[in-house]
């Protein structure tokens, strides 16, 4: 076996996952009545559960290493309000893959450029010509995939 091999179908799995919450929230938006209360309640489920886990391993975060952290790393949670509130109205409009394909364009295009230019304290990496003629490839068939997305079915 491999040494990354766990890792990958760790990563697999989260794949798997990631494409399960789309249409989970999407549901969610359309039984609570919007994009609002479905991140403040998949927020505050997630919260629930992490503090519980947290509480039952013992690693709550202490209040001295919260106070440590760079300002900049709060914006994590609005991020993930934003996509919450983005997979409610692309799934039903896209449909569950055209939405993880826009996302993950989206993903591997800003991936590049963080690592271009070192953002969020990332080593910084060079991308070549063809690392963004791949990427650009990566942009157009995400484009394609989804030109033709099914109406809104209700």
């Amino acid at each position: 076996m491999t040494p990354h091999l766990p890792f990958f179908l760790l990563s697999f799995a989260a794949g798997a996952m990631v494409a399960a919450q789309g249409p989970v929230y999407a549901r969610m938006a359309k039984g609570l009545g919007g994009a609002f209360q479905t991140a403040l309640t998949a927020f505050a489920t997630a919260a629930a559960v992490l503090f519980v886990v947290s509480a039952l391993f013992g690693t709550l975060p202490r209040l001295a290493d919260l106070k440590a952290l760079p300002l900049w790393v709060w914006i994590g949670g609005v991020l993930g309000f934003v996509i919450v509130a983005i997979s409610t109205v692309a799934v039903p409009r896209l449909g569950a893959a055209g939405y993880l394909v826009a996302l993950v364009a989206g993903q591997m295009v800003a991936g590049a450029f963080y690592d271009r230019i070192g953002a969020f304290a990332l080593p910084v990496r060079p991308i070549t010509p063809l690392n963004w003629a791949g990427l650009a490839l990566i942009v157009v068939g995400a484009w394609l995939a989804t030109m033709k997305a099914a109406p809104l079915v209700e």
